[in-house]
């Protein structure tokens, strides 16, 4: 009996319950209703999500308008200096690379040769070799990144280009380019070292570290 009693008293606590929620809702409008229209409500935010989320693709889709870059290819590589690659210094020697350049012409056109398959575009994780002005090779070997011999087969002559997003290299795409020993290329700022040396110094995709390759 006393069982029957306590269900009784749920029962009637549940109406209770349920009355009270139906006063504080507007008239003509049940609970049942507004958990459908919530349900209705999360449904379209998703649609909105993914209509926003396709139009993002296809914005992302239509920047990637620059020509794709391929073994043999003239190219120019700005620094997150603002200034172009190219330049060969040095005291005794003309071998220290330099970001100097302001603008692109024959002291910052760099040819690219890709490792491989020549005939495939360039893509993300692709090891290549990089021409100077010069004639030369970049290389690197600790932090110091200089030009100076023609070696296809050289080690220290191989250079990893990074695509954060992955996939194929195109003119205007920003890079990161990674020595053989696994530190990063970056350039001095020119209002703290006006030499504007090129160096290998961080295995860090930072802010120093970023790159552009133009054509």
């Amino acid at each position: 009996m006393a069982k029957k009693n306590l269900a009784l008293q749920a029962c009637l606590l549940a109406l209770a319950v349920w009355n009270a929620g139906q006063a504080f809702l507007p008239a003509g409008i049940s609970m049942r209703h507004t958990a459908a229209t919530d349900v209705d409500a999360r449904l379209t935010g998703q649609k909105v999500s993914a209509r926003r989320a396709h139009l993002v693709l296809r914005q992302a889709a239509k920047k990637q308008t620059g020509e794709p870059i391929k073994h043999g290819d003239t190219i120019y590589i700005k620094t997150m200096t603002g200034r172009y690659v190219g330049e060969i210094d040095g005291t005794t020697k003309l071998e220290w690379v330099k970001a100097r350049g302001t603008k692109k012409d024959e002291n910052h056109a760099i040819k690219i040769e890709k490792m491989g398959d020549k005939e495939k575009p360039i893509e993300n994780g692709d090891t290549v070799m990089l021409v100077l002005p010069n004639g030369q090779h970049m290389d690197v070997l600790g932090s110091a990144v200089r030009a100076r011999h023609y070696d296809p087969r050289g080690q220290w002559q191989r250079i990893t280009i990074v695509k954060q997003d992955g996939g194929q290299i195109f003119a205007g795409d920003q890079i990161f380019l990674r020595g053989h020993q696994g530190e990063y290329l970056d350039a001095n700022p020119m209002e703290r070292a006006p030499d504007g040396e090129v160096k290998a110094r961080w295995r860090d995709e930072g802010e120093w570290q970023v790159m552009y390759i133009e054509k």
